[in-house]
Order: C-alpha cells, then structure tokens, then sequence
C-alpha cells in the first residue's frame, strides 16, 4: 500500500478519526435523517447529535488520547463530513427525543443526569431506568438536569414560591401533566398580573420543576424564528416580559402548540431550507394578557396572580425551591400516575368537547383523582376560556363596535359585510388605524370573530354567493348567555376538602394575594 509522506502509516488524521469513532461509537440516525452517535461505558448509554459542540469534544478528546496529538479543524470537518454519510445511509433509524417520550403505555422524562437516566411512567407507576431498556435521548448544551424524584410527598410546598391563585393550581398541576406527554398537543400557559405578583419567579419555579436550562426565561423574541430556535434547544418554551404578541407570532406559537414546522432558507444557499418541525409546550407572562388570536386563545390557559402580600428574598425562594424540588417532582409524578389509572373511564359529552380535548380528558382525570365530581375541570376550564373570548373582542377594534351595535340591536343583521361596516363606523374609536378598509377585509373580520359571537349568542355565518357578493347573517341563538366570571373561579367543596391527600408541606408562613395560609382550617390544597 502506498504510503502518505507526512504519515508512515499510510493514514491521514480524518482516517484514524473515523476508524476510532466507529470502534467506540454505533452511528444511527432518526426520522428526520439527522445523524447521531451511541456510545456505551457500562451501563451508561449516551446519545449525542453527530454535529453538535459536546460531540466535537468527545472525539477531539478521544483522538489525543489514542494518538497524543491535537485534531485540526479540517481533519475534524472532513471526518464529520464522513460520520454523518455512515450515520444516515449506513446506521439503523431510531427515534430520538428531547427530554420527554413515549413508548407503549409508557411516559419518559429524561432527568439529564451524568448517568443518563430517565423516569419510566404509566398507570402502573413511575421508576427510574437506565440502559438499553430506555428510549433515546439527545440533550442540548443549555438543558440541565433534574434531581433524582422522591415519591410520596406533597405539591404543598410548590405554593409558597410560585404564587398561583388556590382556585388555579389543579389547573396548573393538569397543564404541568400535561407538558410531560409527547403524544398530545400542548395548551399554552399565560401568566398576567400587576407588577409585584411574582410573574417571572413563578414562570420559573414552573419550568425548573420539569425542564431547567441554563435560560429558563428567556427575553420576548425579536422575530419568530427566535421562537422556533428557542423550541428547539428546550421542552418548556418561556419567554417573560411579553408586552405585546403580534399576529404573527401568535399565529407561531399556535403552530408549535398543536406541531408544525418553520421553513427558512439555508445560510449562504440559494435553493436550499432548513426546516424546524417542533411540537412544544410555551409559557408566557406579561402585566396585561398578550394573547388575543382566536385560534391561540382556544389553546390557552391564562391565570392571572394576586399581588404577593409578603415578599421572600430570592436566594430564600432558590433555596427553598432546590430544598423541596426532588419531592416536588416525585409528588407531580404520583400525581401523573393517579391521572393515568382514571384516564381511561373519563367521558366528555359532545357539546362540552373544547377545541384542546386531550388537555380536556387530562384535567377532568387529574381532578377525579382529587375527588372532584365528574365536570368540575370541564367547568373551570370554560369559565377561563369565556374570559379569553372578552380579551378577544376587546383587542379586536371592529368587535368591540359589533358589539355595541348588537347591544342596541339584539335582534341581529343581515347584508353585505360593506354595508355593515359602514353601519359600524359610528361606532368606531377616534384615532382607530386596525379598522376593515373593505367589504373583504370586513368579512375576514366576521370570520375571525365569529367563535366569540357564539359564545354570547349569536350565529354569524356567510350564505352562498348571491348576485355576487356574500351575504352575512348575525341571528340571535335562543340560550342564555354567559355572564363575565371571575379569572379565579369559586370551587364547590370538595369531598376531598379541595384535594386532600396531596396536603400542604413545608409551609414557610407567608402568604400571596388574599389567601391566608395561617387562617385556614383542614388540609391545605396539594
């Protein structure tokens, strides 16, 4: 064989790279053809994204090791470039997940420890597994990991720093389930509150429970790629500070909420994408409610937070977090595996399916378990979605004159979209740039409003073309109409004296908002 000048042995640096890699590592890809690398030291089985930075160091290391020399960057590329036509037409094809799985009747949450290992789920109960008995999981440079779970405790102690209104938190413990299944689309988390309600430290005690990274808030995105890119470096997306949502962002996070893709032109191509196909579950806050899409609204939870009446320092809040959080993780997965027995006997009539019904059957499971009567979570969750559809027509300029004009004519209307419009222009606000220019944009309007006209009792739909043009029909429907609830919905009591069993623990003798922990009599909530 003929040999190199500048190697005797007649192999270049690239060449021993891709030999000691293929001794050490089994070379795979997924669905979506991206190239991974196996690894296995005892019982340990690591998985790593073939191009990523924490496997350019893994075999930078492994070649000095071999060979005491330091790996140049070509030799690196041109190994890759290699690995990565092995891994995809050569390897097997896997599926590799992110934090959270699902295989047969069985839920994974990777903890992202050094050992790799990964919390087991389902109606049976939960467990820790590592090995080849798990599913695969690929890690990105910003996760961190989540302590060992501890069984057995209470969701008590989660209240004193993350202050979610009583009547709210069962919602919040469904939603958090909720984000722990990979086989469903996820509702998205909205919290509001004044300044001083502990918005942010409350978004992040939420994040830390099931996915701490290295940014759990994150600043608002500039543009909706940031929201794409963001969804794929964590499970949980947080974004903080959220002054305002425009369209298009909404229109993003919906996408990602219920899974979809964003398609972008690869960096110094002409012709070729780069596609990010994401399904993740977002957290938001901001001092006023910021989603008002109708689409969005319909996969929303909004919980708006008292003021905090007594404040703790922060490093009191980390602390007592990092303290309780093994429990608090081993409490929310007892909480997991009681909602999965109940799971399969739960029913929801037709009428009273919402748009979100998988997040439906969850919460009225996770409500059963608590001994809440069949309906209770269905009740709440409707009573918050009507306040969405009331933010709704107030962000909506040509809604909030709709309504006025129906106020004074209950009866309803009929016609043109134009000619309606010009009816609406007394009512319109002065200053007003969001106002319909046009028959056609007055009737996307319509359409756009017309979820929320159903809501307070009118039928608005369009007919077939006649004489060429649409004609719109806004009737009166014969039912009651709902009347504004509260954001925190009163709860009947409960035969669990509001969810006995998963009582209060570690309680620190401070209080949010109007709820006095001190005062209360009985079992405290969680």
């Amino acid at each position: 064989m003929a040999t190199n000048k500048t190697n005797p042995q007649g192999k270049t640096a690239a060449e021993k790279l891709i030999d000691l890699v293929t001794s050490e590592c089994e070379l795979i890809h997924d669905q979506k053809k991206k190239p991974f690398a196996i690894t296995c030291k005892g019982s340990v089985r690591q998985v790593f994204g073939l191009h990523s930075n924490t496997f350019k160091e893994y075999i930078a290391n492994l070649y000095y090791r071999k060979h005491k020399l330091a790996l140049s960057d070509l030799a690196l590329k041109a190994a890759l470039s290699a690995l990565t036509g092995k891994a995809i037409y050569d390897g097997k094809q896997h599926a590799v997940h992110h934090r959270i799985a699902k295989t047969g009747q069985s839920y994974w949450l990777d903890l992202c420890n050094a050992d790799w290992e990964v919390v087991e789920i389902s109606a049976s109960g939960w467990a820790i597994r590592s090995g080849s008995c798990v599913p695969l999981f690929e890690r990105s440079a910003s996760g961190k990991a989540l302590p060992n779970p501890i069984g057995g405790g209470t969701l008590g102690a989660l209240w004193d720093v993350a202050n979610i209104p009583k009547n709210d938190q069962l919602l919040v413990v469904a939603w958090l389930l909720e984000c722990l299944r990979s086989d469903t689309p996820y509702v998205l988390l909205e919290l509001i509150g004044e300044q001083g309600s502990a918005k942010s430290t409350t978004q992040q005690i939420l994040k830390m429970l099931i996915d701490p990274n290295e940014a759990n808030l994150r600043s608002a995105p500039k543009n909706v790629e940031d929201i794409w890119v963001g969804a794929s470096n964590s499970h949980l997306v947080s974004f903080e500070n959220i002054s305002y949502l425009p369209k298009n962002f909404q229109d993003a996070l919906c996408v990602l909420a219920t899974g979809g893709a964003n398609v972008t032109r690869t960096l110094y191509t002409n012709k070729e994408e780069s596609i990010i196909q994401r399904c993740n579950p977002t957290v938001i806050n901001g001092i006023s409610a910021n989603v008002t899409a109708p689409d969005l609204l319909d996969r929303c939870l909004h919980i708006e937070l008292p003021r905090v009446q007594k404040r703790l320092l922060s490093k009191d809040v980390d602390s007592q977090f990092a303290m309780q959080q093994p429990y608090l993780l081993g409490a929310l997965l007892d909480q997991f595996v009681k909602a999965l027995q109940i799971l399969p006997t739960v029913t929801v009539a037709d009428s009273d399916r919402p748009r979100m019904l998988d997040f439906a059957y969850l919460g009225e499971a996770v409500f059963q378990s608590q001994g809440f009567a069949a309906g209770e979570f269905l009740s709440r969750y409707k009573a918050m979605r009507e306040q969405g559809v009331y933010r709704t027509i107030e962000a909506s300029p040509i809604g909030a004159a709709l309504f006025t004009y129906l106020d004074k004519h209950p009866s309803g209307w009929r016609g043109r979209a134009a000619q309606l419009l010009g009816l609406l222009e007394i009512y319109r606000q002065k200053g007003e740039k969001n106002w319909p220019l046009s028959g056609k944009a007055m009737g996307d309007a319509l359409r756009r409003l017309s979820p929320a006209l159903g809501t307070f009792g009118f039928d608005c739909r369009s007919n077939p073309k006649t004489g060429g043009a649409y004609i719109w029909q806004i009737d009166p429907i014969q039912i009651d109409l709902p009347k504004p609830s509260p954001a925190s919905p009163a709860s009947p009591e409960s035969p669990a004296e509001e969810l006995e069993g998963l009582g209060h623990a570690g309680h620190a003798g401070h209080e949010f908002g109007d709820f006095d922990y001190e005062q209360m009599e009985g079992p405290l909530p969680f």
